[in-house]
């Protein structure tokens, strides 16, 4: 019978215990790279919207010889052939689509211009109050800045909506979700935003902190071009010799206008902060919307947008010529700063704008509210677009409404969604949410409400409002995926999912996501980065047993001694 002799015990024990150890450490290594590798895929998302961008002008033919750099993003990662935003199609929930993975029913805002069954106008009003986030809340909605910071400090709390204790409602105070932001800076990491008002503020999320670097210059500002920069009455030099107007009357305007937040986007990109004051790093997650092919495409002035017979104008040409050249110095500046490789760029669209091509049919504001008046149904809010949202008074005469509306017979209207197809339809039930109007006029494509003169608007249900570019692109994507087409109908909501799990962050975090059930889009190659791989279990069995022969040896020396 052999046995260790108790000199030998020693080395034996530290065979024993070194091959443990590194046993236990492969076990441990594996387990834990695994969710590294996956979890560092990314180290930032940058989300661009050119709002009123359709898929079919990524894919008209006679706009391809304009899109250079959109194409080069198309060749560098996937492109989403059915990808569809929000209904109701409007630039709030149209975003929130992709910051929250959420739908308006989820997220409680429908519109820009909405109503609240339980907020008041003011302290001492009645309960319920139209909603409206747009330049009306700015402290100078004349100025560039707002008449602030250019964020949240450009809003003038004495013009939001208060609560039942007399508190004002900030835009992220309505949301009723979170957003990608904050569950990135919860985690610690840099977040940044640009858009077009203050009233963005929105994207901050129901804590307003979501957000670290908001930049929001006012879009409705009455600016000019001085020495090719855009200014307004208190940043220009001569102010006497120039003439001020709203920056979307032109669309040169608001080229210009978008050049500001390329200029703060590329600030961000270099590790500054968007006035390219302090560097705080590039952020985790950031973005920014571009205007100025929303603006083309409804100058009816200027005979823009696509003609019936699918030619473009020059001002839609030259909008998306701006446009496109913007996102390839975007791009150019992430290559340079050798970021590109680590970041999925997200390209796609708040949403779209109808009719696509020829001119929208405009019918008068008061159409539906004044045969309603007459018969006795007080409307107290309408959002009208190329849809209508209604807010009655007495919630019992809406299947009245819808009656006496169908019953018109007015070519306008495609559809009237209340009670149970109001449900059906993916909205909320109005006797029980304050903010889901009581019903909803689809109209037929073509068909604007408008009192003003626009060849297009969006807001709607329609397949030129909803159906929009979607590309994700990055360096590193890998070559399998590179230069692919996802044909299957996704949704924008699966933006912020995506976003969450190519940095490594738990999308079970976003509560809207976790609502809906939103999944992350589909031929990324991204892995579900939030889920703990399993770790091998062979490694892990040999490791117990290293471990059980050590305490063994252990004790047998013991006993020796």
């Amino acid at each position: 019978m052999t046995r260790f002799s108790n000199s030998h015990l020693p080395t034996v024990l530290k065979t024993v215990i070194f091959s443990t150890v590194i046993l236990t450490g492969q076990t441990f290594l594996q387990f834990n790279n695994s969710a590294a590798t996956a979890a560092s895929l990314y180290q930032h998302v940058l989300l661009l919207s050119v709002d009123g961008l359709h898929d079919a002008d990524i894919n008209d033919p006679l706009l391809q010889p304009y899109l250079p750099n959109i194409n080069n993003l198309q060749a560098n990662g996937v492109t989403y052939t059915n990808a569809f935003t929000s209904t109701p199609s409007d630039s709030f929930p149209g975003e929130l689509n992709y910051l929250t993975g959420a739908s308006p029913k989820t997220t409680g805002v429908y519109y820009d211009n909405s109503y609240s069954r339980s907020l008041l106008s003011k302290i001492g009003s009645s309960a319920g109050t139209g909603v409206l986030f747009d330049e009306s809340i700015d402290k100078n909605p004349n100025l560039i800045s707002g008449g602030g910071d250019f964020g949240k400090g450009s809003i003038d709390p004495s013009k939001l909506p208060v609560d039942s204790t007399g508190k004002p409602i900030y835009p992220h105070n309505y949301l009723n979700v979170n957003t990608i932001f904050e569950v990135a800076h919860d985690a610690g990491l840099h977040t940044a935003f640009i858009d077009k008002h203050p009233a963005y503020d929105l994207a901050n999320g129901p804590s307003g902190k979501g957000i670290d670097d908001f930049y929001a210059p006012e879009i409705n500002a009455k600016v000019a071009l001085e020495n090719g920069k855009l200014v307004d009455r208190s940043t220009a030099q001569n102010p006497s010799n120039l003439t001020f107007k709203t920056t979307t009357k032109s669309t040169s305007l608001t080229e210009a206008y978008d050049d500001l937040k390329v200029n703060a986007l590329l600030n961000q990109i270099a590790g500054k902060d968007s006035q390219g004051i302090t560097t705080p790093g590039t952020p985790a997650i950031f973005g920014m919307n571009f205007q100025a092919l929303s603006v083309a495409q409804k100058d009816a002035t200027s005979n823009g947008g696509i003609a019936a017979d699918g030619t473009p104008s020059p001002g839609l040409i030259n909008a998306l010529e701006h446009t496109d050249a913007s996102i390839g110095n975007i791009v150019n500046a992430l290559k340079q700063q050798n970021l590109f490789d680590s970041t999925l760029v997200v390209l796609t669209a708040k949403h779209g704008q109808s009719p696509r091509q020829g001119t929208a049919t405009l019918i008068s504001e008061n159409t539906f509210t004044d045969v309603l008046e007459k018969a006795g149904i007080t409307v107290n809010h309408a959002t009208q677009d190329d849809i209508g949202l209604f807010w009655l008074a007495d919630q019992s005469q809406a299947d009245t409404a819808t009656t006496l509306l169908k019953n018109l017979k007015n070519p306008a209207i495609n559809e009237i969604l209340s009670g149970s197809t109001l449900q059906q339809a993916g909205f909320g039930n109005p006797l029980s949410d304050d903010r889901t109007p009581d019903f909803i006029i689809k109209l037929n494509p073509g068909y604007v409400i408008s009192d003003s003169t626009k060849r297009a608007e969006h807001g709607g249900f329609s397949d030129d409002d909803t159906h929009v570019g979607l590309i994700a692109a990055s360096g590193i994507l890998a070559s399998g995926f590179k230069g692919t087409i996802q044909t299957q109908a996704v949704k924008t909501t699966q933006i912020a999912v995506t976003a969450l799990d190519a940095l490594g962050l738990n999308p079970d975090l976003l509560q809207g996501a976790v609502k809906e059930g939103t999944k992350k889009l589909p031929g990324l190659g991204i892995s579900d980065t939030h889920t703990v791989p399993e770790p091998n279990i062979s490694l892990g069995l040999l490791s117990f047993m290293g471990l059980m022969l050590t305490a063994s040896l252990w004790k047998q020396r013991k006993q020796i001694s």
